[in-house]
């Protein structure tokens, strides 16, 4: 009789109750099926199994065959919520990514991470020590709140309206340079405390420098900051590279830089200066 070796070989596969599909063999069944090896050693003469010791030993591999199966598909089912969690995970990282496209450098990024901690977001009383009157410090904290907020929106608003990053780098931008134009209304001076004071780079650092570069040539050392390049202030990295990359490679410039608190000045072609720097928050 075949039909139930096709049932155990279906109920198998689609990993169900087994044993229960074998049941009990009709007191009239004429065989009751067992291995291929134990059908071939009865024809062999060698002594064959009786029909009462031969289905337990069936049902019992093919109920640890379901047990298997069954923890397989459990641990199959945990390693599918931990992939979906993964995935979650990975795609909120990509659209915090993408919801600050170029905004802040990672060396940027440590520096405002511990001026946070540091004063919170804002520090007002730093521009007060630092003889801003109070007014103008109120003034310049309520500026810098109300720019934060515009940028939490931004970021919001482009999150769920799908934009991509060029719109979104576009729109930053416009912030960026709403904030920028406080050099001209602030001056030199209280611009460098309002970054500080804000928890933004206000310094370039320079962190090393190649000996044979024009700039290690010239005397630069790693420690220096970069006050200035021919003649232009600069509070960033981002200031320093678009100094260097502006007007006539022909230029000799001065730069003038910040060692230990004593202003140094160094005359250089324009164009790289051969150095690594960082972008540092620093007490005016």
């Amino acid at each position: 009789m075949q039909a139930p070796l096709i049932y155990v070989a279906l109920a198998a596969a689609a990993g169900i109750g087994i044993g229960v599909m074998l049941g009990q063999q009709s007191a009239t069944s004429e065989s009751v099926p067992v291995a291929e090896g134990q059908a071939e050693a009865a024809n062999a003469g060698d002594g064959a199994a009786s029909r009462d010791t031969a289905a337990p030993a069936v049902v019992l591999d093919l109920t640890e065959l379901q047990r298997s199966l069954q923890d397989e598909i459990r641990a199959r089912r945990a390693l599918e919520k931990k992939l979906d969690s993964l995935v979650r995970r990975v795609a909120e990282m990509g659209a915090a990514m993408e919801a600050s496209p170029g905004t802040v450098a990672a060396d940027d990024a440590a520096t405002n991470d511990s001026e946070v901690a540091r004063h919170g977001w804002f520090d007002e009383q730093a521009l007060i020590e630092g003889g801003m009157d109070s007014v103008q410090a109120s003034q310049l904290k309520a500026f810098f709140e109300q720019l934060e907020m515009e940028r939490l929106y931004l970021r919001d608003q482009a999150a769920r309206e799908g934009w991509d990053r060029a719109r979104l780098r576009d729109e930053f931008r416009q912030l960026d340079d709403k904030e920028e134009s406080l050099r001209d209304q602030l001056g030199e001076s209280a611009y460098d405390a309002y970054l500080y004071a804000s928890g933004q780079p206000n310094r370039v650092a320079v962190t090393s420098v190649l000996a044979s570069a024009q700039a290690g040539q010239a005397g630069i050392e790693a420690g220096d900051h970069i006050l200035r390049y021919d003649h232009q202030r600069v509070y960033n990295w981002r200031d320093l590279r678009t100094a260097t990359t502006s007007g006539d490679i022909s230029d000799v410039v001065e730069i003038e830089v910040d060692r230990d608190g004593e202003t140094l000045q160094f005359y250089l072609a324009r164009g790289p200066l051969g150095i690594r720097m960082d972008s540092l928050s620093v007490a005016p």
